[in-house]
């Protein structure tokens, strides 16, 4: 098998793993403190009472499970990219397993943009909108936005810009960028 002409893989960035953990916390305290109002704990003795029932143990066992799963996916996330002379491939592990291929053949054309990934895609991922098309974007705001000859629009977040754009031209041999 021939070595690929680009190869990347991503994680997600410390900065946004510590964001999902913040907002995934506030949401557990904020069920945790409806909980407290919801049984009238706020005048109750809350060392003794609250902490053996086990409706509240419960509650925050289900809290830090869910805590737990997403800190694991979160750490285990990668965004692989990889172009061949036939095609590229994208990978989202652990949310697609096997390589997802877009061939040359079906390429019009292509260049490197920058992005909002909440304004235009909703968020990180794999997105797939209406209006902007498909997106694999994992971090970063910069990435190869591909059009195909079915009128589709792919983009696929990158960190190695240079890169990625030599194996495009090479791949597409002097094909029109959009």
């Amino acid at each position: 098998m021939e070595k690929p002409l680009f190869l990347e893989e991503q994680q997600v960035s410390q900065r946004r793993m510590l964001k999902t953990i913040l907002i995934t916390t506030m949401f557990g305290m904020g069920i945790l403190g409806y909980w407290f109002i919801r049984l009238n704990y706020s005048r109750k003795s809350v060392t003794g009472e609250v902490f053996s029932d086990p409706s509240f143990v419960v509650i925050v066992l289900l809290f830090l499970a869910i805590l737990a799963v997403v800190i694991v996916i979160n750490s285990i996330a990668r965004l692989r990219t990889k172009i061949e002379k036939d095609g590229i491939y994208v990978r989202y592990f652990p949310y697609k397993k096997k390589w997802e291929k877009i061939s040359v053949s079906g390429i019009h054309s292509y260049r490197l943009r920058k992005y909002r990934p909440y304004r235009e895609y909703g968020g990180y991922g794999i997105k797939d909108r209406r209006r902007s098309g498909k997106a694999y974007i994992i971090s970063g705001r910069t990435g190869l936005q591909l059009h195909l000859k079915n009128g589709k629009r792919i983009l696929i977040g990158t960190q190695k810009k240079q890169a990625i754009i030599y194996a495009m031209d090479k791949v597409m041999k002097g094909k029109k960028t959009a």
